[in-house]
């Protein structure tokens, strides 16, 4: 028995090292909304990446379609105590600025999840879901990291990122003056 011992160790590493790759590959898998965006760093004035993801009702929906307004995609989830603190922000903001502002938020969880708590916060803007996309990474959010928040201008170019929550006055000193 103690000669089959380091064959088992074998075994079992090699059994390990697949089921490592395999899981790897899953996640590497595209959405059905299309491809995988790559990490790239935040790049001010680059066109908005062309991305198509699901809303609530499982409908497509295109960032694109929002072009010729002002733009906050904010990338949050409800798991995230700092996200659900800005929510209300974000809502008042889209209250205030009309037309002239659209907020969209990609939440980045299960759609029954994300559901589940629209049911009890209910928000006034899109809410697109990630899917297993990672869309952030298309965004400049190479960390991934929660909330995070991306200006485009009416025209669709990529203005501003800023990670972390927003207060009401710090929101404010981030959109630009001509939108005010």
């Amino acid at each position: 028995m103690l000669h089959r011992l380091p064959l088992l160790i074998v075994g079992l590493a090699l059994a390990a090292a697949l089921g490592g790759y395999w899981l790897q590959r899953a996640e590497r898998t595209p959405s059905p909304g299309g491809p995988v965006p790559v990490a790239t760093g935040f790049n001010a004035g680059a066109p908005m990446p062309a991305l198509v993801l699901r809303d609530l009702h499982d409908r497509a929906r295109r960032l694109a379609s929002w072009r010729g307004r002002w733009l906050l995609v904010n990338f949050w989830a409800p798991w995230c105590a700092p996200c659900r603190q800005e929510l209300p922000v974000l809502g008042a903001a889209q209250a205030r600025f009309g037309d002239r502002l659209r907020v969209v938020g990609i939440a980045e969880d299960s759609a029954p999840h994300v559901r589940a708590f629209l049911a009890r916060e209910p928000l006034d803007y899109p809410v697109l879901l990630a899917g297993t996309a990672h869309p952030g990474l298309a965004f400049g959010n190479a960390a991934q990291f929660l909330p995070y928040s991306v200006l485009v201008a009416p025209d669709g170019r990529l203005l501003k990122q800023h990670y972390g929550a927003f207060s009401e006055g710090s929101l404010d000193a981030w959109l630009p003056q001509r939108l005010q």
